[in-house]
Order: structure tokens, then C-alpha cells, then sequence
């Protein structure tokens, strides 16, 4: 079976087991509280439907009489409980006779939510009352609900457990006791003070780092040397005292309680791609040798070469004039059966070959100079002379500018940055390599 296959059924049984999974069900009270709040917004948002400008009188007596209509009722209870939400959807099919009861007679004398929820519907309980028959929450000595540390799980809900759901820091049935790691600042029968323990200690007497009583995971425990009770917590170093804590190609890196695996980075060490322009590129557990930017690897040798696609645009000119007459030279002296190979030799030793002719075999006749000179005039484009042009323009206004004057010297820095912006490409070369070919041959023109 197809590998692929096999990952798309596992993903698709995975996101049916998640929409399938059950969502906690509201208690009848939550599906009460949401009716209710679903009312009240639905009201208040039709408060002062349809009833902008106009006749003051008039729509003080049609206010009123819109105020406890069947319509606006039916409108907001067509709003007032989402979908998806059964219990909301229950209580108000099986109570809607009261609650149109309470819109119409008692909106301005009770409250909804203890008329419908409480009192009708009786699936809720007062604020600090749970369960069936709305049991007070408890309490203890400290008259306060939870000894003032936690809340009531399930309060004013019928359905409610009752137990005491501590704050961080505290535990026990009242939340009168400290909770783990923790110690006691104060305490009395009414109220309780906990603080946190040093980072070291897993139980402790204080706060202080030779206050701990027993040591969390990753420490150890050293007793003081003059006062055998007192206990300090001292790391544990895992990566020395344990060994294969990391998979291979990652290494061990201790911290304060802990430990963890970082990745080796096999290009620190300098000993790993050492081919001709390549370089090396860490990976995960691994790493990769690239060749540098403007290089692409050879798929016959297997070496980085130079892209042509990128170093043509910097090699010198050539034109096909001055290419056949290479050529011919080269058939004359070496016989018309010898053959070369140029092309072949790759675009790197293209490149190298470029040497200048020295002065002895420069010139085989006044022709053959008269032609080089000719291409040579070829290789300065119509596009250089405008950047030659731009440059003596600078420096006429370098030369305004040296004078004083403010307007002279805008227009020379304003020149100097919008040249820099137009020289910021590939012609700037092209440029260096005409002014260098037409300065080396002047005084073989001469």
C-alpha cells in the first residue's frame, strides 16, 4: 500500500475521532444563565427600535405599548440561545409561558434570572448554595466561604460538587492549609498567609536557600558543614554523572535543576567540506555541503563551478569581429588542420585564458592594430558615454559648490545620491572594464 495513502487515511481518522470527541455538556443552570443573558441583550439591544426622530408624544405612547409587545418578545427570543446550546434551547421551549409572564409583569419588580432559574425553572441556587437541595458552600471557623483562599466549584448551580477550589499556593477541603512547595508566614482561625519556597527546595521552614527541608528533582542535598540541619540544594550536573542523554548528532547542555540536548554544529569544527568554493550548512543532527553564492555544482564532476548564468554578466566583451580574427591568427601560425577547444574547456578557464599579448607579438602588421583599435572603440557603448557625461556634470558642480553656495552644493549631493542609485547595477562594471581596456591601449595607439 501506497506509504502516502496511509498518511492521508491516519490524518482523516484523526480529524474524525476529534469532531466526534464529546464536548462537556452544560449543566440545565448554565443553559439557564445563557437564556437569560440571551434575554436581557436582546432587550436592551430593541430598546429603542424604530423609534428614532419624530413626534416625542407619539412615540412615548407607541414606545410603551412596543416596550411589552409580542413582537419585540418574539424577536428577541428568536435570538436568545445559540443553536448548538440544548440545555438553553430546553429550558426555553419548556418555560416560554413564564417568561413572556416576567416580560410583561414583572420586567420592572424581580430580577430573571431568580424568577426563571431559581424560582420556576429550579435548576439553579442562590450565589453561595450547590447541589440538589442548594447546600451552603462551606465555610469553616473563618466565616468565609472556602477560608477566603478558593471558590466554590459548582456554586448557585443545582448540579454543583461544592468543593473547594483552592488559589495557588494553598490546599486542603476548607484551602486552609499550604500547598506544595510553600510555607506557612501566618496563620490563625480565620485566616492563613502562604509563601513560595526558594527555587531549590521542595519543602522548606522559609524562603531562603538554607531554609530547604527536602530538595526538588535535579538538586541534591548538602548539609552545612557546621550545622548538620542545615540543608542547601546544590544542582545536579546530569550530563557528567549520566551518559546517552542525547540522541546522536546533539550534545549535553546543563541547567539550573535540568538538563537539556542541543544540536552539534559540524561546521565549527572546519574539517568538513573543504571542496573547491563550497561551503557548509548545519542542519539538525546533521549538516550539508552547498557551494557558495554565484557557484552551482557540476552534476557531471561533482565540483562547484561558476554559474554562467551570473558571471557572464561580468566577463569582458568580445566582439565577433575581433573573435575571428583571434581565430585566424591562430589557424596562421599553428596550421589550418589544428583545431581548438575553447568552447570545451569550461567557463572558468575561458575566463583565465584572457591574457593580454605581450609587447613583442602585439602587432603582427599595422592592420591587425588598426582593427583592434577599431573593436576597441566598440566595447565603450552608447549607455557608457551617458555615465562619463553624469560624472563630468558632477564635477562641474563639485567645482560651483567649492565656491559657497548653498544652491550649488544641494544639486552636487543631490547629483552624487541619484547617480549612486543609477550606478547600483550591473553597467558600473561594464564601465570599469571599457575605461581600464581603453586606458591600457593608449599608448599602444600612440
Amino acid at each position: 500500500m501506497d506509504m502516502s495513502f496511509c498518511k492521508l487515511l491516519f490524518f482523516t481518522l484523526m480529524v474524525i475521532e476529534l469532531l466526534s470527541a464529546p464536548v462537556a455538556a452544560k449543566s440545565a443552570c448554565e443553559g439557564c444563565r445563557d437564556l437569560v443573558q440571551g434575554i436581557l441583550k436582546g432587550l436592551d439591544k430593541s430598546k429603542s427600535k424604530n423609534f428614532e426622530g419624530g413626534d416625542v408624544d407619539w412615540e412615548e405612547k407607541k414606545l410603551g405599548k412596543y416596550g411589552t409587545s409580542e413582537t419585540r418578545l418574539i424577536e428577541v427570543l428568536e435570538e436568545a440561545c445559540a443553536k448548538d446550546n440544548f440545555q438553553c434551547n430546553k429550558i426555553l421551549e419548556e418555560r416560554e409561558d413564564d417568561v413572556e409572564h416576567w416580560y410583561k409583569k414583572l420586567q420592572d419588580k424581580k430580577a430573571l434570572h431568580d424568577y426563571l432559574c431559581i424560582e420556576t425553572a429550579e435548576v439553579c441556587c442562590n450565589d453561595d448554595s450547590f447541589g440538589e437541595n442548594c447546600t451552603e458552600c462551606p465555610k469553616g471557623e473563618s466565616g468565609k466561604i472556602c477560608f477566603g483562599r478558593g471558590t466554590c466549584e459548582g456554586a448557585g448551580d443545582k448540579e454543583g460538587s461544592g468543593n473547594c477550589k483552592c488559589d495557588d499556593g494553598y490546599s486542603g477541603d476548607l484551602c486552609n492549609e499550604c500547598g506544595e512547595r510553600h510555607f506557612q508566614t501566618f496563620s490563625n482561625d480565620t485566616y492563613i498567609q502562604c509563601s513560595l519556597c526558594h527555587a531549590t527546595c521542595q519543602t522548606c521552614r522559609g524562603g531562603n536557600e538554607t531554609e530547604c527541608e527536602t530538595c526538588r528533582p535535579g538538586y541534591r542535598e548538602e548539609h552545612d558543614t557546621e550545622d548538620d540541619k542545615i540543608i542547601k540544594c546544590v544542582d545536579v550536573n546530569e550530563c557528567v554523572e549520566q551518559r546517552d542523554l542525547c540522541p546522536v548528532g546533539q550534545y549535553c547542555v546543563n541547567t539550573e535543576g535540568s538538563y537539556k540536548c542541543e544540536d552539534i554544529d559540524e561546521c565549527a569544527s572546519g574539517a568538513v567540506c573543504l571542496g573547491m568554493y563550497e561551503v557548509c550548512v548545519n542542519t539538525a543532527g546533521h549538516y550539508k555541503c552547498e557551494c557558495a553564492r554565484f557557484f552551482r555544482r557540476d552534476p557531471v564532476t561533482g565540483q562547484c563551478q561558476p554559474d554562467p548564468a551570473i558571471y557572464s554578466q561580468y566577463a569582458p566583451r568580445r566582439s565577433a569581429k575581433k573573435e575571428a580574427k583571434t581565430e585566424e591568427g591562430e589557424n596562421e601560425e599553428h596550421g589550418e588542420g589544428m583545431e581548438t577547444n575553447n568552447m570545451d574547456s569550461g567557463f572558468h578557464d575561458e575566463m583565465s585564458h584572457h591574457e593580454p599579448p605581450s609587447s613583442t607579438d602585439q602587432c603582427s602588421s599595422s592592420d591587425k592594430c588598426s582593427s583592434d583599435s577599431e573593436d576597441d572603440d566598440e566595447a565603450l557603448t552608447d549607455e557608457d558615454i551617458q555615465q562619463l557625461v553624469v560624472a563630468v556634470v558632477i564635477c562641474l558642480l563639485g567645482t560651483a559648490a567649492a565656491k559657497g553656495s548653498l544652491l550649488w552644493g544641494f544639486l552636487f549631493f543631490l547629483s552624487l545620491f541619484l547617480t549612486a542609485l543609477w550606478w547600483a547595477s550591473d553597467k558600473t562594471d561594464r564601465l570599469t572594464y571599457a575605461l581600464i581596456n581603453a586606458y591600457t591601449k593608449k599608448p599602444r595607439d600612440a
